[in-house]
């Protein structure tokens, strides 16, 4: 019977990635999908981009999880990075079809691609992987888009694409300026799906947007894309519900323990790493996660096998060293034991606990860690992302007035944003 690590190395030395998806490959797609978002995917007027959709490069996000590790501390947000991926594809038809007399047959097929594969790079729990392995999604996502290994660059050239002109739309350096803006600013379709999304599955009402309403009044103007006037209260509220989902949800105080874990969970291993390649063959997947432990690159073609279950195996195996620095993060990560807790920053509780772990012959990183909270402003002078607004009785294109949302975001800077994350298990 083979060991786990020897099915690892079976599929990883695989020379054709596409090997385990030739049948999926095949399949007659479907061209309409139900979604609880947007009540529909349909592919039936772009047939063209469900074989992107169901390309082995894409299903893989169906197992990462679309707000990385918020589901242990909000429950119901298990949905995955897949589907927000198709939410955004949906956003951007319904765009092209208010615009279509305004675009080209090329430019709509790069916004639509583009906005399909905005997040085909992401890693394992989304966002929170990046700080343990120092690639950012952007890079793997261009790599991926122009690898000539992966399916992704052949497809492209199939539907007479160029597979620069897509990575140069995440850029933003597009030679069309309506898809660099409608793909990544602040009012865009990526956002518009992530906010709808994340609030449905959390059960928030912070974000509801019309988009239906709000496309309607978009307008090409130029090379620019535009709103009308009439949609201003709209957008301030969008930009509002989108603050008040970083200072609730995204960067809520519970997240950093699991950000915190997962670090220190290869901050530790890098520490004992020859106990850790002595064990290698008990260790599920340690093919898959080992380069970050020795500080070596990936190639793309591997880390597209990475996803949140293949992880998770791979720490929860990591009790067999039997560490018990290792396994106290390595145990809450995956069970949420509680045994690391955050709390908000004052000097009297740093105080107490900076002495108290004095006495412990531990390094200190592995029983406290203080940081602080993302600081996100709603709306900032003199933003690249600038919304446009057009005034149709003037013809005149000014910027989004964000008078409010400035002096709203010059009120909030004052907040304490410190929080100091303890392991309880260690400390005491």
């Amino acid at each position: 019977m083979k060991s786990q690590k020897q099915k690892d190395s079976q599929f990883t030395k695989k020379k054709n990635f596409d090997y385990y998806w030739k049948d999926l490959r095949k399949k007659n797609f479907d061209s309409y999908l139900k979604d609880p978002v947007h009540k529909e995917i349909n592919f039936s007027d772009e047939q063209w981009i469900a074989e992107f959709a169901f390309s082995m490069e894409m299903i893989r996000l169906q197992d990462i999880k679309q707000l990385g590790v918020s589901f242990k501390t909000f429950s119901s947000a298990t949905h995955n990075r897949y589907m927000h991926c198709l939410g955004t594809f949906q956003v951007a038809q319904k765009f092209c079809k208010k615009l279509d007399k305004k675009i080209s047959i090329e430019e709509k097929k790069i916004f639509l691609v583009a906005a399909l594969l905005h997040d085909i790079g992401h890693g394992p729990f989304s966002h929170i992987f990046e700080s343990v392995s120092n690639i950012h999604h952007e890079d793997i996502t261009a790599q991926i888009i122009l690898s000539d290994k992966l399916s992704i660059k052949k497809l492209l050239l199939k539907n007479k694409i160029d597979p620069q002109e897509v990575v140069d739309v995440y850029s933003g350096k597009s030679k069309y300026l309506w898809i660099n803006k409608l793909i990544s600013s602040n009012l865009d379709v990526d956002r518009i799906d992530y906010l709808l999304r994340d609030t449905y599955h959390i059960g928030t009402h912070y974000a509801s947007i019309d988009i239906d309403y709000l496309i309607e009044r978009c307008k090409k103007v130029g090379k620019n894309i535009c709103f009308l006037k009439s949609s201003m209260n709209h957008i301030e509220s969008f930009l509002l519900g989108r603050y008040y989902m970083h200072l609730d949800i995204y960067d809520n105080k519970y997240g950093y323990i699991y950000w915190w874990a997962l670090k220190s969970v290869f901050a530790r291993l890098k520490e004992i790493k020859e106990l850790f390649e002595k064990n290698k063959e008990k260790i599920y997947y340690y093919d898959y996660y080992q380069w970050i432990v020795f500080d070596k690159n990936i190639e793309v073609e591997k880390f597209i096998l990475l996803n949140d279950s293949n992880l998770t195996s791979f720490i929860e195996s990591l009790k067999c060293l039997e560490d018990d620095i290792l396994t106290s993060f390595a145990k809450n990560f995956i069970l949420c034991t509680g045994e690391i807790i955050a709390i908000n920053w004052t000097q009297e509780k740093y105080d107490a606990i900076k002495n108290k772990a004095s006495s412990k012959k531990i390094n200190s990183k592995y029983l406290y860690y203080v940081t602080e909270k993302n600081e996100k402003s709603i709306y900032t002078e003199g933003d690249k992302n600038i919304i446009n607004i057009y005034d149709s009785y003037k013809k005149e294109v000014f910027d989004f007035p964000a008078e409010k949302l400035i002096q709203f975001n010059k009120s909030h800077k004052n907040r304490n944003n410190k929080i100091i994350l303890v392991n309880k298990y260690l400390i005491n």
